[in-house]
């Protein structure tokens, strides 16, 4: 009875699991093709309209496709259910899929810095035209709203990943602005704040970069932060039958997923079969409450049986 109630929740969070991963991939797409679209567009506009902090702001975006794709292939691994290989699944994809946008953050950021000081460093500075300041106002309004879907996708399917990619157009909206600014600027006489304005932008995209980077290894490492988790699973745990005590909680994430270990104790007077009950009520009790968690291990200790 037990293991048909298993094999029951297990098949209907494959399921689950299998809607969740397809929404993100299908935020990655959206990132895939409207980045490529905005890249042509706010090239052409900075070649044209002789912009180095439109130009900056368009290798920004072309480094958005490149993450985009890494998420997307990612998600299609992290989906692969547990093998021989691979008993845990292949959720850890995702984590360095994370580490990877990170990475392509800080160097788009050297890039733009780069380019904007060799722009200053040369004399190559121009006053730009109207055309890349129309392409930022654009790129803001379209990188705000894919931050804002990506985003909410991320959440809801609790991917790293996603979320990481939501940020990185978030970046480029913050890219974007700071490339306005610098248009605007250099077109009432202070040219020079067109190449000032693609050195701000790396500020923000180098610090978010090293975060994501930072969070990503933190994944890779089995690095664990939710200490609310932690503390729900225990006070959850405190009022099951037959637990004497708590000894140790431990949880590891692999991509969207949670994994969670827990030492318990119980009356050392309980018989083996008893004491397995117990362990087996606590991780269907964890398993129902928290939908994310796809597996709990749990270690049986005898007690002695504190007497009031």
């Amino acid at each position: 009875m037990l293991e048909s109630r298993d094999l029951q929740q297990q098949e209907q969070e494959t399921h689950q699991d299998g809607q969740y991963f397809e929404q993100g991939e299908k935020a990655s797409w959206i990132g895939i093709v409207g980045n490529i679209l905005l890249t042509a567009a706010k090239m052409a506009a900075g070649i044209v309209g002789h912009s180095t902090a439109m130009v900056a702001d368009a290798a920004h975006s072309a480094s958005d496709i490149i993450a985009s794709i890494v998420v997307l292939f990612s998600l299609k691994v992290a989906k692969k259910p547990a093998d021989e290989g691979h008993p845990y699944g292949h959720g850890k994809a995702e984590s360095l899929a994370t580490a990877t946008v990170g990475v392509f953050l800080l160097l788009a950021g050297f890039y733009i810095a780069f380019s904007a000081v060799e722009s200053i460093v040369t004399g190559h500075v121009t006053e730009p035209g109207l055309l890349p300041l129309l392409a930022a106002i654009l790129s803001i309004t379209v990188k705000e709203s894919m931050f804002q879907y990506t985003y909410r996708i991320g959440k809801k399917i609790q991917s790293p990943s996603t979320i990481a990619n939501a940020w990185h157009h978030r970046s480029d909206a913050y890219s974007s602005i700071a490339s306005l600014i610098g248009i605007f600027g250099a077109r009432h006489g202070i040219v020079i704040l067109d190449p000032i304005a693609g050195i701000g932008v790396t500020v923000f995209i180098i610090k978010m970069g090293w975060d994501i980077t930072v969070d990503g290894i933190n994944q890779l490492m089995d690095g664990f932060g939710n200490r609310i988790l932690i503390d729900n699973i225990s006070n959850m745990v405190k009022g099951c039958r037959g637990v004497c005590e708590i000894k140790t909680i431990k949880a590891r994430q692999s991509g969207p997923f949670i994994y969670v270990d827990m030492k318990i104790g119980v009356d050392k007077s309980m018989s083996f079969e008893e004491a397995h009950n117990v362990a087996v009520e606590v991780k269907n009790k964890i398993l129902d409450n928290n939908k994310k968690i796809n597996d709990v291990l749990i270690h049986v200790d005898p007690v002695e049986m504190k007497v009031d």
